[in-house]
């Protein structure tokens, strides 16, 4: 941890001589969104930088400005300071070296600062503003009042910097950074963080989106809440923006609790001191300055440290209103600090959307089912614009089609289910952008998923007597439907009743929940091993009775090996894929979660303290389970240890986010006015959770900004590259 302020410079310093390489973000033809890292020529020397640093309403004086560039070796860990003797020489009087040998600017009577354009640029790296120290208190003199000051304000990409680039930094700009990139201010899910923003090689697009989002949540220029542009328009149409933004003030109000006062790093002040100790993790390590206070808050959002208290989040909240609060905050204490954005259109795009899905580039697409206003897919970037809006596919009104479901593959197509006649399973091609409908279908297609190699398995809700599973072969089969193998599989008998949902574990399994109670049974776990090929399979149900069909290419046995009891599975809806072949799937009616692998009957968690009529599942990239409450009021989500390694190292299934009767917290789960109705829930690349409201009157989706682990996506290229569970 970090003990003094050279000391905490030099966590700072280079690790590695590598900065992030810039990379395209979103697919060709996206609009509405600026691709903040490409440039066709990058510089190889930057652009003059002005602003000023604030301890809330007041100018910091004699604050240490450092500029960095965010580290590509890992999570965590790496960032560059880029500036040099040849950059502070040309702001006179207003330089320095310190300890580790980073230079800093520093800010004047009025706390305001320049960085000339000497600075390197090359690679185009990611970079980001460093306020440390600095007198908030007396702005006569440049005392430096408060070593535990650590503020913050994202840039981008360093060819996106002009001459006129000017900043505000503060607690908002901070918080702001905290939430959207704390991520990848750890090098692991059990590390604590540091000062360093940085991300593995693999996941460059993860960090870039994240940075762009942080504009969602903060005007940098001014250092104001909200969004900076809002509505974002696009050849999708237009979207609005609507942030927490007094949530995020609130946020910042503690933190100036803080900044605002005298002490050091040392020796805080006391209230730089119980910020420390109301922040500190379960296993009781404490930041040292506000910036890793703000970052603890967004890892630890509930605020529970080492003696497992639930006091420490309304000590917070007293503390953020000491003496005069500098920015408008909520009125009564939260009961969380993840913050969110609500994206909605109230015309056409995102009306009644049912599910939500992630590609590579972290765009979200959604299928919304509205049979009376609209039925549509809608792509968005990874900041909400509106880059798709199809109300067409195949040839077919998708209004008429109401689309259930959506699976992306590997290549980045979309496969959609559409349940209502003329039904069918479609395809939107976003190589050669255009759709086609693959098999037309009146049997009610609703579940799909698909696996590493682009097979794609569709589940039927039809009320038949004989249900029947679809096997793509090879995913794209718009030019050659030969491959199609139809009906391979069918199920008979009353056991699987009307699948819902599929998902694929890490053994290429394939599962189908059933969330109907036809015929008196409820919610039965069907599950096919080995479902392509025609090699002979197995299924398991709970109980497992499916009659053989000798007329299949495979054979379906019940599987004497399974061990456990019986989970108690009522109106399993969403299912998703965990690591080590595990699946989850939350109980609508029976208010639970339930893991199970192909060898075990399950295992169930949660109750009606920690879910509301849970709906659908997804799992991040630290393993950790999210499931969405369809019925709370406010909407929810509710967050599980997946694997039980963490800060905290809990037992596997333990409830992460707030539960009801508990004070100060009872509510279930994450708790946003922003969710209405929540449905389809997905990570992205960056750690943000994405939820599906299935209202057809204001609809839209809620993004929980940085609240889960980065995730690989799609799930089919987690598949595929092993990473099912893990960090990209």
């Amino acid at each position: 941890m970090i003990a003094t302020r050279v000391a905490r410079k030099a966590t700072l310093s280079a690790v590695s001589a590598v900065a992030l390489t810039a990379v395209a973000l979103f697919t060709s033809g996206c609009t509405g969104f600026t691709d903040a890292v490409h440039s066709d020529t990058i510089p190889t020397t930057g652009a003059a930088i002005q602003g000023i640093v604030h301890g809330g309403r007041q100018p910091i004086v004699g604050a240490h400005v450092y500029l960095y560039a965010v580290g590509s070796g890992g999570y965590g860990a790496g960032a560059t300071s880029l500036l040099n003797s040849s950059v502070v020489t040309n702001n006179p009087g207003f330089e320095g070296q310190d300890g580790s040998s980073n230079y800093y600017v520093i800010t004047n009577g009025s706390g305001s600062f320049t960085i000339t354009g000497d600075y390197p640029c090359t690679g185009n790296p990611l970079v980001y503003l460093l306020a440390s120290g600095g007198n908030s208190i007396d702005s006569t003199g440049s005392t430096d009042a408060n070593s535990a000051t650590m503020l913050a304000a994202p840039l981008g990409a360093c060819s996106s910097l002009s001459s006129g680039t000017t900043v505000t930094i503060n607690e908002v700009t901070t918080a702001a950074t905290a939430i959207a990139l704390g991520q990848f201010f750890i090098t692991s899910p059990t590390a604590a963080p540091t000062d360093n923003i940085g991300t593995s090689s693999t996941n460059s697009v993860g960090l870039t989106n994240a940075f762009a989002t942080v504009n969602n949540l903060v005007n940098t220029s001014t250092g104001v809440a909200g969004a900076t542009t809002s509505p974002l328009t696009g050849s999708g149409g237009s979207v609005t923006v609507a942030p927490e933004t007094s949530k995020l003030n609130t946020i910042a109000n503690i933190l100036a609790a803080c900044v605002n006062t005298t002490g050091t790093i040392g020796s805080p002040s006391t209230n730089c001191s119980n910020l420390f100790s109301y922040v500190k993790t379960a296993s009781g390590t404490a930041p040292t300055d506000t910036l890793e206070a703000a970052v603890y808050m967004s890892l630890n959002p509930t605020s529970n440290n080492s003696g497992g208290s639930t006091t420490n989040l309304a000590a917070l909240y007293t503390l953020g209103q000491t003496g005069t609060p500098p920015f408008a905050g909520v009125g009564t204490q939260p009961t969380d600090w993840t913050v969110g954005i609500l994206y909605t259109d109230g015309t056409t795009s995102l009306l009644d959307p049912q599910n939500v899905a992630a590609d590579a580039s972290g765009n979200i697409w959604v299928v919304n089912h509205n049979s009376t206003t609209t039925g549509n897919l809608t792509e968005l970037s990874p900041t909400g614009s509106p880059v798709l809006n199809v109300s067409t596919i195949g040839g077919t009104s998708m209004t008429a089609l109401q689309p259930r479901n959506e699976a992306i593959d590997t290549n980045g197509n979309v496969w959609i289910a559409a349940a209502t006649s003329p039904g069918g399973i479609f395809q939107y091609n976003t190589g050669t952008p255009g759709s086609s409908l693959v098999i037309a279908d009146s049997k009610s297609p609703y579940g799909i998923a698909i696996d590493g190699s682009n097979n794609v398995f569709v589940t039927h809700e039809s009320s038949s007597s004989t249900y029947t599973v679809y096997e793509f072969l090879g995913g794209n089969l718009v030019a050659s439907t030969s491959e199609v193998q139809y009906p391979p599989y069918k199920v008979g008998g009353t056991t699987l009743q009307q699948p819902e949902y599929a998902a694929i574990d890490t053994s290429g399994n394939v599962w189908m929940t059933n969330g109907s109670s036809t015929s008196g049974l409820y919610n039965n776990i069907f599950q096919m091993s080995a479902f392509n090929g025609g090699t002979g399979g197995v299924c398991t149900v709970f109980p497992c009775n499916v009659a053989s069909d000798s007329s299949l290419a495979e054979t379906y046995t019940n599987v004497p090996s399974a061990t456990g009891s019986i989970p108690t599975l009522n109106e399993a809806w969403g299912i998703a894929a965990g690591p080590s072949g595990v699946m989850w799937t939350p109980n609508t009616t029976g208010l639970t979660l339930t893991q199970m692998t192909s060898t075990t009957n399950g295992t169930d968690f949660g109750s009606a303290t920690s879910l509301t009529a849970p709906s659908y599942v997804a799992v991040d990239g630290a393993g950790n389970v999210w499931v969405s409450n369809k019925s709370s009021s406010p909407g929810s989500v509710s967050e599980f240890f997946g694997t039980g390694t963490s800060l905290t190292t809990p037992a596997l299934g333990a409830i992460m986010s707030p539960i009801s009767g508990t004070t100060p917290f009872n509510v279930v789960g994450y708790s946003h006015v922003g969710i209405v109705q929540a449905q389809g829930i997905t990570l992205d690349p960056s750690g943000n959770v994405w939820v599906a409201n299935q209202t057809a009157t204001t609809g839209g989706v809620f993004e929980i900004v940085g609240a889960g682990a980065p995730t690989v996506t799609p799930i089919a290229l987690a598949l595929k590259n092993g990473k099912v569970g893990a960090l990209p």
